[in-house]
């Protein structure tokens, strides 16, 4: 294989990855867990050596373009190896008919279920590098990194100028707008240095490999510590737990997290770890009596320790995770406030260290930067004036937007609205304490701008929510044998598969600009020549489909989850109809986008025919979201609409603007195939203008043609930014 071959680090790392999952089996089964099914056994054994033999024969016989596929199937196959070790791993969490496992602090789960994500984070990693360089602020989190890690601090201005980008990155980057000046021309980066503190020390020994790495076994240590965490909620059902454990670790959002550089994975990892820990007797409550031995005393130290410390620690991560950190502080006050005096004291020693955190924080801010919160303002802190329509775009757009939603990313997230439906019916204590920490956090974010995420993968405000949204599906899953279940599991699992594939294949392609569309839709629309993102929700771009699609899909998993219970267990029969629904409804796309009446046209889409002309702003533009968006065409350009028809005449209504350069007349001309409809010759530039006509006939299967006329010029040109065109037929 040639040295620049996208397959060559992840071969490399097969046999490596092969002995580690062995290595864990083997492990499991002297602590008396599940031997593998030898048939998985054996169709492993063969679609592993398929896939290495036509990876390694793929110059021979022509098949380079086959790469995504083939690593998505190795890549795959990992991920179902790791989904049949972890059932594997089941007896090691007890015994469901035996006596009621502790729920004490002390009991934690084997290390096997940390290894395992590791590994398969780990065999996954190679690929995802190779095929995606770091992006959004993944680059300024390692270039911090690296000024930590070589000169041991953090001004980053002499690696701007020795280009230490290069390391990691095959593109230049410059400083952030608004990144923190010093006085001495010092440059500094605005996000807290406690992550690339982190990552420091792998990224010197090992470089962007070292850091990626240790964000890998950062997730992993997540996926293990919710396993801990759903132990303690229900100590009665550990498959469920390990159930719903696995959902966490072996789908997106974590899947494609592990291997990327952002806040919201560790700080999920310390709120789990201070949420169990709040979950327990207080430390050095009277529970502990008073004994003065060294270990006793020891132990409740270090209990105060996995409480105190990662209140702390949410704040220096990132600010706006402070809200974290006073509602788990509230939440263990509520449930120690009458375990006597010393529990109380520890309770307020804790609120003065975070107190004096904070305030130590905002001393150093203002004192480096000008700034107690560095480039963020006050009002950043504090929950906004909620406006019902800010508020129901941000919070319902977090979940179901098409682009930046969870339920989109991973169609199986979905069960957490039956979920929160069953918990809240029961009084779970874990649905209320999700409900209790995150709902602060989700008004902070929801009503504000870039609730979004900006340049990341979808969910990304919301990844550090993922384990308690994990925990709360424990209940639900425990009755996933009903028939209802199984065909919500089946047609959630499958869609689920189909996407988890191509984010693992290509790992760019989670990421979407904030124009309303998503890279799949748009290459499904440009092979159509018909708009298919319409069908789906987005809450930048709000159309019907945003508005149909939550409640619809909240109820249809809801009441179809509790089915009527047949007399005998459901079979796979119900499994296999629920991947029929998701077979039939992704073909149903492509047919009702073909279909359906064309109404609202949006000039910057892919699937117009566009002769020549650019699209408003830039792609790259900061917070592109504010602008309105549009496709400019000039003198000889045009856009031409393929248009279906629901009527023979249409009113026509153009939104467009004037950009004038030079004093030559230009005009808009508005035709259906040749004949010209409506012509519009403007005068003031730079002003939006709504332009309506018609009504027209037009005729059947010519598109609309938006055409600049003018005359040509060198240098530069006059021009129409168009926007939206809407259509009335009649």
């Amino acid at each position: 294989m040639s040295g620049d071959d996208p397959l060559l680090t992840t071969l490399a790392a097969l046999p490596f990855a092969a002995a580690a999952f062995a290595a864990i089996d083997r492990a499991a089964r002297r602590r008396r867990g599940r031997p593998l099914p030898a048939a998985l056994v054996r169709f492993e054994l063969g679609a592993l050596a398929a896939l290495v033999a036509a990876a390694l024969a793929r110059g021979p016989l022509g098949l380079r373009a086959a790469t995504p596929a083939l690593a998505a199937g190795l890549l795959g196959l990992a991920v179902v190896h790791a989904a049949a070790q972890l059932y594997a791993l089941r007896p090691l969490l007890g015994d469901p008919d035996g006596p009621r496992p502790d729920p004490g602090p002390g009991r934690r789960p084997s290390l096997l279920f940390f290894a395992l994500p590791a590994v398969l984070y780990l065999a996954l990693l190679p690929w995802a590098a190779e095929r995606r360089q770091p992006d959004g602020d993944e680059p300024y989190y390692l270039l911090a990194t690296h000024s930590l890690a070589y000169d041991l601090d953090t001004d980053l201005a002499n690696n701007y100028a020795a280009a230490d980008w290069r390391f990691f990155l095959d593109r230049p980057v410059a400083p952030q707008p608004g990144d923190p000046r010093g006085r001495e021309g010092q440059v500094y980066s605005r996000h807290n240095p406690l992550l690339p503190l982190v990552l420091a020390l792998p990224y010197r020994l090992a470089g962007e490999a070292g850091a990626l790495a240790a964000m890998a076994l950062l997730a992993a240590l997540l996926v293990w510590s919710t396993l801990r965490l759903a132990g303690r909620y229900f100590p009665d059902h550990p498959g469920d737990g390990l159930f719903a454990c696995g959902l966490l670790a072996l789908t997106p959002p974590l899947l494609v997290y592990a291997h990327q550089v952002w806040v919201e994975v560790p700080a999920a990892l310390l709120l789990v770890v201070a949420l169990t820990a709040a979950l327990g007797p207080p430390p050095n409550g009277d529970g502990e009596g008073r004994a003065r031995a060294a270990g006793r005393r020891w132990r409740r130290a270090a209990g105060w320790l996995a409480f105190a410390l990662p209140l702390v620690l949410l704040p220096l991560l990132k600010i706006r995770f402070v809200w974290f950190s006073a509602a788990l502080l509230a939440l263990a006050a509520v449930r120690w406030s009458r375990r006597g005096g010393t529990a109380r004291r520890g309770l307020a020693a804790t609120a003065g260290l975070l107190a004096a955190t904070l305030a130590a924080l905002l001393l150093v801010n203002r004192a480096l930067y000008g700034n107690p919160l560095k480039i963020h303002t006050w009002s950043e802190l504090t929950l906004p004036a909620l406006s019902l329509s800010n508020t129901a775009a941000g919070v319902v757009g977090l979940f179901w937007d098409s682009a930046f939603g969870l339920f989109a990313f991973s169609p199986l997230w979905l069960l957490a609205v039956p979920a929160v439906v069953l918990g809240a019916a029961r009084r779970s204590p874990a649905t209320a304490h999700l409900a209790a920490v995150a709902l602060p956090y989700v008004l902070l974010i929801g009503p504000r701008a870039e609730w979004y995420g900006g340049w990341s993968p979808p969910f990304r405000y919301g990844v550090a929510l993922l384990p308690l949204a994990a925990v709360a599906l424990v209940p639900l899953l425990g009755e996933r044998r009903r028939p209802g279940a199984r065909l919500v599991l089946g047609a959630l699992g499958a869609a689920t598969v189909a996407l988890g594939l191509v984010w693992l294949a290509v790992p760019g392609a989670s990421y979407d600009l904030a124009d309303g569309r998503t890279r799949l839709l748009d290459a499904l629309s440009a092979d159509l020549a018909a708009d298919a993102a319409r069908l789906f929700p987005s809450y930048l771009r709000p159309r019907l489909a945003s508005w149909l699609w939550p409640p619809a899909t909240a109820a249809l998993a809801t009441l179809a989850w509790w089915l009527p219970r047949r007399r005998r267990p459901a079979g796979g029969g119900a499994l296999a109809a629920g991947v029929a629904v998701f077979l039939a409804a992704a073909a149903a796309v492509p047919a009702l986008a073909s279909l359906l009446p064309t109404r609202v046209v949006e000039a910057e889409d892919p699937w117009l025919a566009h002769r020549g002309g650019h699209v408003h702003p830039e792609t790259w533009t900061i917070v592109r979201s504010h602008y309105r968006g549009g496709w400019v065409i000039r003198p000889g350009e045009s856009v031409e609409v393929p248009l279906v028809p629901a009527g023979t005449r249409a009113r026509l209504a153009i939104e467009v603007q004037l950009g004038r350069n030079n004093p030559d007349p230009l005009t808009l001309e508005v035709a259906a195939g040749d004949r010209v409809l409506a012509t519009w010759r403007p005068v003031r530039a730079g002003a939006w203008r709504r332009l309506e006509a018609g009504p027209f006939e037009l005729p059947k299967g010519r598109p609309l043609v938006l055409r600049a006329v003018g005359p040509p010029r060198a240098g530069r040109q006059n021009g129409f930014l168009l926007d939206r065109l809407e259509v009335e037929w009649r």
